[in-house]
């Protein structure tokens, strides 16, 4: 199963995430720059890179984008294919069981189309209650960890809050000359927020847009004030 479905998965995912130039083969991905090949993924994870130095800022972006979605569906294929069958009274839907704890349940499916779902239930006297679905595994799974109290909501940012968080950094790596150490452990907390977000650009580009307009409604206001 595993094998059949990895580059499926991850070819999937890729365009969903708007890599939109990756072509799926029978033992890789490919993903051009153009007509150029300039990345590559087999159907073990493994990842390839242009050499060429003029593609060395772009390959960098990609894998950075790239590697959690590998790591992702790596994960919850290994996991769908080492799972039992969600059973509950009143429940005939093909759920995979991938965890419990502390009467919460998270289980995943795969649809017709090829599709993964992965949701999180109250599990109490064999029932289950008040589902989350979602098809995002990376979501489903962080709303089991705090659902059930493996890990406090409240020491968990909002991805919006991380770009905020990585914004300040390079504030103040724009107003102070920090001296090493401390320039590169803050530059690795802002490669760190990058890595972690798989929207990271559009989130910014989002929150720096929406401060712009409000921005300029403030200062029309402000004119309209002073007629």
């Amino acid at each position: 199963m595993y094998t059949e479905k990895f580059l499926q998965q991850v070819h999937r995912k890729l365009i969903e995430a708007g890599i939109t130039n990756a072509k799926l083969r029978d033992t890789c991905i490919e993903i051009y720059e153009g007509e150029n090949e300039i990345f590559k993924i087999d159907r073990k994870g493994g990842m390839f890179y242009s050499a060429n130095n003029q593609n060395r800022g772009m390959v960098d972006k990609l894998h950075n984008k790239i590697q959690p979605i590998v790591c992702d569906v790596d994960e919850y294929l290994k996991a769908m294919e080492n799972s039992t069958e969600l059973k509950a009274i009143d429940f005939n839907m093909p759920y995979r069981k991938l965890a419990e704890f502390n009467e919460v349940v998270f289980a995943g499916v795969e649809h017709e189309d090829g599709s993964f779902e992965f949701a999180t239930w109250d599990y109490r006297k064999n029932a289950l209650y008040h589902g989350h679905y979602n098809p995002d595994y990376r979501k489903a799974k962080e709303d089991f960890a705090t659902r059930s109290g493996l890990v406090q909501k409240g020491l968990l940012f909002e991805p919006k809050e991380y770009v905020e968080i990585y914004r300040c950094i390079a504030d103040v790596k724009y107003l102070y000359d920090l001296k090493e150490p401390q320039l590169t452990r803050v530059e690795n907390v802002q490669e760190k927020i990058e890595n972690s977000l798989q929207d990271f650009d559009e989130l910014f580009k989002e929150i720096v847009s929406q401060e712009a307009d409000e921005e300029e409604l403030d200062a029309e206001e402000t004119f309209e004030q002073t007629m």
